[in-house]
C-alpha cells in the first residue's frame, strides 16, 4: 500500500483561472482589476472579496488573492492565497495595489528574480 505525499499548499484554497466559464474569467479579472485601482482599503477588500468569490474559493484570512504572475511559463493561471509563505513576490508592482507574485508551486519549479 502507497503512501500519498502531502505538502501544506494542498490545503489551501486555489482554483484555476482556466477551470472557470468564459463569463466567470471576465468577471474576475474585472474585480482584481478593481483591486489594483482601488483608492480606498475598503474598496480593495471589497474587490478582493467579490474575486474570491467569482473564483469560487474562500477568501484567506489575509483578505487577499493573487493570480499567478510567473514571468518562467505565462500560462500557470493558479488563483491562490496572495500571502501564502511559499508563494513568492518578485519585481514592481508599476504603482498599483496588485503586487507581481509566484503561486507556490512556480516557486518551486522556476523561482523569479526582479530582472526577469
Amino acid at each position: 500500500m502507497g503512501h500519498a505525499v502531502m505538502t501544506h499548499t494542498q490545503n489551501q484554497p486555489t482554483t484555476h483561472l482556466a477551470n472557470l466559464p468564459a463569463t466567470t474569467q471576465n468577471t474576475f479579472t474585472q474585480f482584481m482589476e478593481q483591486a489594483d485601482n482601488a483608492g480606498t482599503n475598503d474598496e480593495y477588500r471589497t474587490a478582493m472579496t467579490c474575486a474570491a468569490l467569482t473564483a469560487g474559493i474562500p477568501l484567506p484570512t489575509g483578505g487577499e488573492i493573487a493570480l499567478c504572475a510567473c514571468p518562467n511559463c505565462w500560462d500557470c493561471d493558479q488563483i491562490f492565497n496572495a500571502n501564502h509563505p511559499d508563494a513568492h513576490s518578485f519585481g514592481e508592482s508599476t504603482g498599483y495595489n496588485l503586487g507581481r507574485i509566484q503561486c507556490p508551486l512556480c516557486t518551486d519549479r522556476h523561482y523569479a528574480t526582479d530582472e526577469q
